[in-house]
């Protein structure tokens, strides 16, 4: 007889009710918002985790399309080459050194002043 007095209580919402849920009601609303929380930000995370992953895969593909196409472009123009071209084309009366370029040394001579700092 207890049990369908509790299951009537149950399907009555009498147990809602009750004084015990009534004081209890407050915890109970807290851990669940607690617990919602804790899956929104889970969820949250893995989300965020696959968008980096996503993004290091893309950036490690241009990276390497850089590469190739940094090195198809050396390849394609000797700097040098291509300047003294663009100078004929322009018609200069530049030309290129015959001399290797030198270091220009220059010494600095102490004044008599600086003598008798010291």
């Amino acid at each position: 007889m207890d049990f369908f007095k509790g299951l009537r209580n149950v399907l009555s919402g009498d147990i809602i009710m009750s004084n015990l849920t009534k004081r209890w009601i407050r915890f109970i609303l807290f851990v669940f918002v607690l617990m919602l929380l804790y899956n929104v930000n889970r969820f949250h995370g893995i989300y965020v985790y696959r968008e980096i992953s996503k993004s290091e895969e893309h950036i490690e593909k241009l990276r390497a399309e850089g590469v190739a196409v940094q090195s198809e472009l050396l390849k394609k123009t000797n700097r040098r080459k291509s300047v003294l071209s663009l100078l004929e084309s322009k018609g200069s009366t530049l030309k290129e050194s015959v001399r290797p370029a030198h270091k220009i040394i220059y010494k600095v001579r102490k004044s008599k002043g600086e003598n008798l700092k010291k």
